[in-house]
Formats: C-alpha cells, sequence, structure tokens
C-alpha cells in the first residue's frame, strides 16, 4: 500500500470512528498526535489538542447522531485534504442555541497535516451561516 493510501485510509477511518457513537469517545482522539495545533475552531478555545476535544465534545452534545461525509480526499504529501459534508439533529445546546430538534446538513472542508499516521495540524472551515440558518430558520 502507498503512503499516500494508507493516509486515506486513516482519514476514512477517522469517520467512521467520528459517525459511531460506541466507540467515539474511547478511539477518535487516538487519531490526533497530543501536539496537535488547531485552526479555524472558536477563537474562545485553546489552539490545542485539548481545545479540540472540547470542541469535538461539545458538538457530539449538541447533535448526538452527528456524521462526517468525505466526498473528496485529496492527498499530497504529509497533507490531507477532505471536501465533506454533516448531517445531524440539534438536540442540545451549541453554544447560545438552545436546542431546537431541527436536522441540518452543512458543507466543509479539511486540511490534516500528519507526522507518523498521527494528525499534528487540521485547519477547519465549515458553512457556519448555513447551520445557523437551518437551525434557527
Amino acid at each position: 500500500m502507498s503512503s499516500s493510501e494508507g493516509l486515506r485510509q486513516v482519514v476514512r477511518n477517522l469517520a467512521d470512528t467520528f459517525n459511531d457513537p460506541k466507540v467515539r469517545e474511547s478511539s477518535y482522539f487516538d487519531f490526533y498526535d497530543d501536539s496537535l495545533v488547531i485552526h479555524g475552531f472558536p477563537p474562545n478555545l485553546p489552539t490545542n489538542r485539548e481545545g479540540f476535544k472540547q470542541f469535538i465534545y461539545l458538538l457530539w452534545k449538541a447533535f448526538p447522531d452527528i456524521r462526517i461525509i468525505f466526498e473528496d480526499i485529496i492527498i499530497e504529501g504529509n497533507k490531507v485534504v477532505c471536501r465533506y459534508y454533516l448531517t445531524g439533529t440539534h438536540n442540545g445546546a451549541f453554544g447560545e442555541l438552545q436546542s431546537t430538534g431541527k436536522k441540518f446538513k452543512v458543507n466543509g472542508m479539511t486540511e490534516f497535516s500528519f507526522s507518523n499516521a498521527k494528525i499534528v495540524e487540521r485547519w477547519n472551515l465549515v458553512d457556519m451561516v448555513s447551520l445557523k440558518e437551518q437551525l434557527t430558520g
């Protein structure tokens, strides 16, 4: 297996783990190195692995059925860029927005940088305007 195919499999496994409520809390963060640096997340969070964990736990609590579906996976060297969409139901507080029970589907892109098969840096872009409109409209 080529190194790019290995990275492709890692991000597919990452999505499968994120999408499975039975294993995600015990396994999802194993994909990330302790030295993780994050970009594109709420500015009040630390830009390290702990800040990332805080945000992901917030997502899982607000959207217990959240799923990520990768539509494109592009690999160059140690970087993987994924275009995806997220789906779920708003069943808990998300920021200042209390549960609405509404379903959503939003687009996003993430760039992962890898070292020794672990993610060391993550850039995120998610259509938060569309998310807010779907949850409040």
